[in-house]
């Protein structure tokens, strides 16, 4: 077979196989998995945003307020407890929206008035300032242009990403056409996002080309300076940002002054992004202080969860006692506020933000992305602006005992059990279909096992399920790798998949792998990886590995498919199903129905005590042997 009827037969043999023919009607699974990979690929682009809001939304914000209005109807002849759903509606409808709504607005606003660099992370706004100080002119003498700009930070990311000591011809000429390419985003924002796409698809096949190991290497991630990556699409879009917001600035400066300025002016971005993410996270934790007051307004002053256990006379007494014990602990200012006085370095100040010590790590896991929150940042606002003023402001023992069981689950499982189940779905369906599904570190399969389930339960590193892009960037695109084929081999083999189970996902590629290891008397189905890597290895640029390689290209192929699918289920499931029906149903079900008993447990004991006191009263008094019982009854019961 020659090479140039490659691309002619494949996509025959394709439409032939009854797996993937377009005419084959969908099955039920094949629905389910499309909107699996429908859900988990918006999840995935808006992140925790479209994450949270989607569990917020089906597992609390709907179920709560309809279980809310069911609350006791048994006890309460059949009424619906209005007062109680109105509670519910108000604090699920006010909490996550809120979360979300007031970073957006601030993050708009703070991009409007003091420039778009307030969105670019503060270690990014560091290196871009670094690249462009260092070399501030163009041949000519000049103040940099943006694409000149753009120019010198692909030199820098491509060089690092490659981890060339030295910036090559190969790497300068890459640089010089990646900026030209993004230049033109600037003067024509319609094609912005295809130009973005090809950019970040071509970036990849970089990486992909020059990682060193395989296995282990993101080539979706750019290394903008030896401590800070990030994702190159969000780099792309950070450039730009950049550029509009500095670089047009600093060419407005005496070409002698420009390095000065920009390091000054970079600074003040820094510290104008910490100011951001302070006042963002700041301001969400003031509103969540205020939304208990408005959902107990809703409710009236009696709890309404206890409408129906209790006279009315005792149910609007029941948070006097409360009320008067309660405190102001309300956020006042401190009386040992720091103040930055004269002798401080803006300049330190940053090193500090944006280095690895202490402050720099608390400040750089309390940093926003976008309008979403990082790890710690979700964490502090669940501690701080949920799960505090809830309980601060609860009106009786009982509303502050079903605060602690409701929304200390609902923050554990909010922050860290989707995650972590998704992780363990995810290490089955490894385990049967030979695919890698998320990526591990190295040196993991050496781990104990005690070990490997401390890397799987660690919420931010550890095991990482693997994104779209990143599945997308692994599975196809095969002749990019360093290796060509091979190089995909590595990355099964050293993430710990099975080749033999993932070639055989179509009969064009197990047919392949197969014949290869016919000719030295293997199987395909005994054959193990290192076996398997060998022989198309040894059989590197002939036409069937052509033909392999080949079956790879589409960046929509099969494989990709399949592992993006094997990911998405569970996501899918556990936002549409479990979350709501854990969250939303048998949570608010175990409340009412704990606090039911424990007032059941109440009454019984008051009418016992009531029954020993008048059984004391009539005939024990004269007895001292009976006293003795009565008191030792009474102490049991207490």
């Amino acid at each position: 077979m020659q090479v140039n009827k490659i691309n002619q037969t494949i996509p025959q043999r394709l439409n032939k196989d009854s797996k993937h023919s377009a005419r084959k009607p969908q099955s039920f699974k094949g629905i389910l998995d499309k909107g699996s990979l429908f859900v988990a690929d918006a999840i995935e682009n808006g992140g925790l945003f479209v994450s949270f809001t989607l569990q917020d939304m089906l597992g609390t914000n709907l179920p709560r307020p309809i279980m809310g209005l069911m609350r006791n109807t048994k006890e309460n002849k059949g009424q619906k407890n209005l007062k109680f759903a109105a509670k519910e509606l108000v604090r699920e409808f006010t909490t996550g929206p809120s979360m979300f709504i007031i970073p957006a607005i601030l993050l708009t606003l703070g991009k409007k008035i003091f420039g778009k660099a307030t969105e670019i992370p503060m270690k990014i706004i560091k290196s871009f300032g670094e690249i462009h100080a260092a070399n501030p002119l163009n041949s000519a003498g000049q103040a940099l242009n943006k694409e000149e700009f753009f120019q010198n930070a692909f030199e820098q990311i491509i060089k690092n990403t490659k981890g060339e000591t030295s910036i090559s011809e190969t790497t300068a000429k890459s640089a010089q056409d990646f900026a030209h390419r993004l230049a033109s985003t600037l003067t024509d924002k319609k094609k912005a996002k295809e130009v973005i796409n090809n950019l970040t698809d071509d970036f990849i096949n970089i990486a992909k080309n020059s990682a060193q190991d395989a296995a282990h290497t993101d080539f979706t991630s750019a290394v903008i300076s030896k401590t800070t990556t990030a994702p190159i699409k969000d780099t792309l879009k950070f450039l730009v940002s950049y550029a509009d917001d500095v670089v047009e600035k600093a060419a407005k400066q005496p070409t002698e002054k420009i390095s000065e300025f920009v390091k000054k002016l970079s600074t003040n971005k820094v510290l104008g992004r910490c100011a951001a993410n302070v006042i963002m996270y700041a301001a969400i934790l003031t509103f969540l202080q205020v939304i208990p007051k408005l959902y107990n307004k809703a409710e009236g002053k009696a709890n309404a969860g206890l409408k129906g256990l209790m006279a009315e006379e005792t149910l609007k007494d029941t948070g006097n006692d409360e009320k008067n014990q309660k405190t102001n602990t309300s956020f006042g200012k401190s009386q040992n506020q720091p103040s930055f006085k004269g002798g401080i370095n803006p300049a330190q100040i940053v090193n500090k933000l944006t280095g690895k010590g202490l402050i720099g790590r608390i400040a750089n896991g309390f940093e926003f992305e976008g309008v979403n929150m990082s790890f710690p940042l979700l964490l502090g606002v669940m501690g701080f602006g949920i799960l505090l003023p809830r309980v601060r402001q609860a009106k009786d023992k009982y509303d502050r005992e079903e605060i602690l069981r409701r929304d200390l689950v609902t923050c554990a499982t909010m922050c860290f059990a989707e995650k972590e189940l998704r992780k363990g779905f995810s290490k089955l369906n490894e385990s049967k279909s030979g695919f890698v599904l998320a990526a591990k570190e190295q040196g993991f399969k050496n781990k104990n096992i005690f070990q490997k389930l401390f890397e799987y339960l660690r919420p931010i590193k550890g095991v990482r399920i693997l994104s779209t892009p990143q599945i997308v960037s692994k599975y196809s695109g095969l002749e990019n790798y360093k290796n060509g084929i091979q190089g995909f081999c590595e990355f099964i083999e050293g993430q710990g998949g099975n080749l033999a189970k993932v070639f055989s996902l179509t009969d064009e590629a197990k047919n392949i792998v197969q014949s290869l290891l016919s000719e030295q008397g293997k199987d395909i189905a005994t054959a193990d990886n290192k076996t398997i890597t060998k022989i198309l290895s040894d059989a590197k640029g002939s036409e069937k590995v052509k033909e392999l390689v080949e079956l790879f290209k589409p960046k929509d192929n099969p494989w990709v498919t399949k592992a993006k699918t094997l990911n998405a289920r569970f996501t899918a499931l556990s936002v549409i199903i479990l979350v709501p029906a854990f969250l939303g149903f048998f949570l608010p079900w175990i409340n009412e129905r704990s606090t039911k008993k424990r007032i059941q447990q109440e009454n019984l004991k008051t009418k016992i005590n009531s029954n020993l006191q008048l059984l004391h009263t009539n005939f024990i008094n004269n007895d001292k042997k009976a006293q003795q019982i009565f008191a030792d009854m009474n102490k049991f019961i207490q």
